[in-house]
This record gives C-alpha cells, structure tokens and sequence, in this order.
C-alpha cells in the first residue's frame, strides 16, 4: 500500500499542477486584471526554454551559455515567412525549430573538440558573433527589425491559427498557447531522457572517455543535445515574436534569454525534468514583483529590484546547490501519510 501511493504521488501533484495551470487565468480574465496573466506567459515560456537548456547543460553536461541565439533564428525566420510570404505562423514556427536544428548542427561540431569551460567560452562568442550579424543585415532589417502586422477580425479559431490574439484577450490566448507549449517540450523531452538519447548524453557527461571507449560519439551526440536545445528555443522565438509583433535583435538576442532559464533549471534541480518548472516558476514571479514594486517610483534607477533579487537567487543557491527538487519531498510525502494513518486509528480508536 505504501509504494502504491508513493508511486500515486508524483501523478496527483502533476494532475493537480495542470489543473491549477488551467484554471489560472479565468478569474483573471473575468476581473480584467491582466498582468498577472502576463506573468503567467513568461514564466511558461522560460520554463519551456529550461527544459530545453536542460538538455545540453544537465543530461549532456555542456554549459551552453548562447541558446538565445537559436531563439532569435526561430523569431525571425518565422516572422520573414509570415511578413513577406504569408505562410502561416505555425508552418513558421517549423520552419524556425528546423533553420535553428540546421544551423546549431553547423555551427556547434566544431566546436564539440572543446571540453568544459572552452566550450561555454565558444558558446559566448558565437552569440558575440550574431549581434553585429542581426544589428547589420539588411534582409532581415538590421537594428529597423521586423514588424508583425496585426490581423483584426478573427474568431477563436482564426486567432490560434495566425498565432494573434488582441484585445483583452491577447494576454490570455498567448498564456494557453505557451502552455500548450511547455506540455509538449516536456513530453518530447521525458520521451529523450527516458530512450537511448538520455543515457548516451549522461554517459557522456559523467564520463566522456569511458563512454567512448564503448562506442558512443561523443561529438555527434553533443550535436545532437544542442540540437534539441536549439529546437525548443527556436519555437520558443517564434511564440515570442508574435507575442511582441516585432523581432528586434536587441530584443531576441537579450542575455535573459540564457540566464534566466538557466538560472531556473539550476535553481530547480539541474538534470531534472521538472526542475526548470520549479525553478521557472519561483524566479520569474519574483523577478515581475522586484522590478513591479522596487523597479519603479522613488526606488526607480537604483537597482534595489535587481539586488534583493540576485540576494534571493544567492540564498537558494547557497542553500540548495543542488536545486529545490533535490530535496526529500517523497520521503516528507510519506512521513505525513503515515502520521495521517496514525491518526485515523487513534480516532477510531
């Protein structure tokens, strides 16, 4: 009975949490009061990219420290085909995954000869790298960006299926799309950390040359890891941009766009499923109440906000090196079971 319910308890807790995720921001919406919904969006969408940084930094152990960089590849490719050729923003949003999957694959073997922090070095000078590209090209208009325009007069449908929700209903419609989204990372992922993919990327990070010595490609397989990264993040562009209605390089290529699902997964427990999750959904709600509360009036400009966060984030961290999820929750979970039983037989007693 008692391993039947600790295997039933991750199942209710993951029910529950979906539930709750639903649910979230309908009275939200019926108050009008939006913001928080907003909040919601970006801690779905930070959390999707963790779960894909996880990938190359957690199972495969390689700090990747310019994932952005795919995330800008899926926000302008799909913006380019839905602005010049009218494709449609989820054809896009394909087309983005597989033009960041092609040019991660190009781009990232040279560089899988490198081993620990080289490679988190070479991984910073490619994101060096594509900031002049993206301020200076003209086809994708340099530092001017690129402007999404805006498709009125659509229903329910017509607005899931051009990715443009407007109105009251913007912020609700982008907060059901990226949880659609994170579920399905995360399903595509488990499928990975649970097949031949994540045993070969743990081999490889807790031992690369005894992995090899068994013949696994060590290379080909980092390949491989970034890969799905660079697939989950360019989706990730592609939502964002569409959320925004313009893709600046400024904007897509910003550093928050490693540090902050990194800093989730990390704080979560990295190598993790879920860890990004938790870690996603602790920070970003801080991070939106700092900058909301002692961002602005007379504290505004002095960085209170960014302090008082980055003292939060040392804490658990200090705390908790090796993520929240590292502690003994199922061990908890069991002791409180077990002092319920005792209690229902006392009172039957």
């Amino acid at each position: 009975m008692a391993g039947s319910s600790g295997r039933r308890s991750p199942r209710v807790v993951l029910a529950v949490g979906v539930v709750l995720g639903l649910l979230y921001p309908i009275p939200l919406q019926w108050s009008g009061y939006t913001y928080f919904q907003t909040v919601g969006f970006l801690v779905l969408i930070n959390a999707m990219l963790g779960v894909g940084w996880n990938v190359i930094g957690g199972w495969a152990g390689q700090f990747d420290f310019a994932p952005q960089v795919f995330f800008a590849i899926g926000a302008y490719t799909a913006a380019i085909l839905f602005v010049h050729l009218g494709w449609s923003p989820w054809l896009g949003m394909l087309a983005g995954v597989l033009a960041a999957i092609g040019i991660c694959a190009l781009v990232t073997y040279p560089l899988t000869r490198l081993r620990g922090h080289y490679f988190a070095i070479s991984t910073v000078a490619i994101w060096m790298i594509a900031q002049p590209i993206g301020a200076t090209w003209e086809f994708i208009n340099g530092s001017r960006g690129l402007f999404i325009p805006m498709q009125t007069g659509q229903g329910v449908l017509g607005s899931i299926a051009s990715l443009q929700f407007v109105g009251r209903t913007k912020a609700l419609g982008y907060y059901y799309v990226a949880f659609g989204l994170l579920a399905v990372a995360l399903w595509l992922v488990h499928l990975v950390e649970r097949g031949r993919l994540g045993f070969y990327f743990r081999a490889i990070r807790d031992d690369q040359e005894g992995a090899e010595g068994i013949g696994i490609p060590s290379r080909l397989y980092k390949v491989i890891a970034r890969s799905i990264t660079a697939a989950v993040f360019g989706a990730g562009g592609v939502l964002y941009g569409f959320w925004a209605l313009a893709v600046f390089p400024e904007q897509v290529l910003d550093l928050n766009w490693s540090t902050l699902p990194i800093m989730a997964t990390v704080v979560g427990g990295i190598g993790r499923l879920w860890g990004p999750v938790l870690g996603a959904f602790i920070l970003i709600p801080i991070s939106q109440i700092m900058s909301t509360t002692l961002g602005t009036g007379p504290l505004a400009g002095r960085g209170i906000d960014l302090i008082v966060y980055g003292i939060i984030i040392v804490l658990i961290a200090a705390l908790r090196p090796t993520g929240i999820l590292s502690l003994p929750w199922s061990r908890w979970a069991r002791g409180l079971m077990r002092r319920r039983a005792s209690a229902r037989l006392v009172g039957r007693g």
